[in-house]
C-alpha cells in the first residue's frame, strides 16, 4: 500500500472523529462507512483517495470506543 494512502487515511480517521460527539463505537463506524461508501462511488475521486478512506475504514474498525475517545481527546488539545 502506498505511503501517500496510508498517511491520507490516517487525517481522514481525524476527520471522522472529530466530525462529531459520537456515543458508541457503531455510530463511528456507520459515519466512517457512509464516508468511504460515497467516495469509492465518487467518480471523480482518484484510486488512492478511494483507497485512503478505506484504509481509514479499516483502522477505524480495529480500535475500541476507548481508544477512539482517547484519539480525540489527543487531536482537541491542538485546537486550543
Amino acid at each position: 500500500m502506498a505511503t501517500k494512502v496510508v498517511d491520507f487515511s490516517f487525517k481522514i480517521l481525524e476527520e471522522i472523529l472529530m466530525l462529531k460527539k459520537y456515543k458508541t463505537k457503531d455510530e463511528v463506524i456507520a459515519v466512517a462507512e457512509i464516508m468511504q461508501r460515497i467516495a469509492n462511488n465518487n467518480k471523480s475521486y482518484s484510486q488512492n483517495i478511494k483507497d485512503s478512506y478505506k484504509e481509514a475504514y479499516r483502522k477505524l474498525k480495529t480500535l475500541s470506543f476507548d481508544e477512539m475517545n482517547e484519539i480525540i481527546s489527543i487531536l482537541s488539545s491542538y485546537d486550543n
